[in-house]
């Protein structure tokens, strides 16, 4: 149960400013109810990280103005609807401030988890991509070490499975391998 008891039903904006005012763990908003979120296991957290230095590499490569931001700021899909993606890149041109939200989130990341893993692959995909701004969906499966990458190519979205290999996120211009996802991580056989 969550404390304080949220109001409901809330807006993305009032969920934002609700979250950010009261120690509540990871939650999120779903059609005006806030839904809490299972907590990580070492892999996830470990596999959020990786990705997240990953994409701070790739960043600084290319000396973007876009930011990687791990765990608590939203991508708000709807009035209704906040997800908090593990990691989004948001691409907006100032990224100091007190918001909560990506302000233009270009790339977002859910690591698989085998409680949330269908609502990543279903709900969430539609979600995101109703964000004019996202351009590519990642989900990255730590246990198989694979990579879902779900790109926008105009109207339509184009999937692939990757395994390795050098992966091309543009916009905004990165370059990554899939291999850097799962640094520092012990190998399946291990686990």
């Amino acid at each position: 149960m969550l404390n304080p008891q949220p109001p409901a039903p809330m807006t993305s904006r009032e969920f934002l400013n609700w979250a950010g005012e009261n120690e509540v763990g990871h939650v999120e908003l779903v059609g005006g109810e806030v839904v809490a979120m299972s907590g990580d296991t070492k892999r996830h957290n470990l596999t959020k990280k990786a990705v997240d230095r990953a994409f701070d590499d790739a960043l600084d490569r290319i000396s973007s103005p876009c930011v990687s931001y791990i765990d608590g700021i939203g991508v708000i899909v709807s009035d209704d609807t906040t997800y908090i993606p593990d990691v989004v890149i948001d691409c907006a041109e100032h990224q100091i401030g007190e918001d909560r939200a990506a302000d233009k989130p270009v790339i977002v990341v859910e690591v698989l988890s085998r409680t949330t893993g269908h609502i990543d692959r279903g709900e969430k995909l539609i979600g995101y991509f109703q964000v004019p701004s996202v351009a590519h969906y990642l989900l990255v499966d730590a246990e198989r070490r694979r990579l879902v990458h779900h790109a926008r190519d105009g109207d339509e979205i184009r999937t692939r499975i990757l395994g390795g290999g050098a992966l091309d996120l543009t916009p905004p211009g990165l370059t990554i391998q899939i291999e850097d996802f799962w640094r520092g991580l012990p190998s399946p056989s291990n686990t």
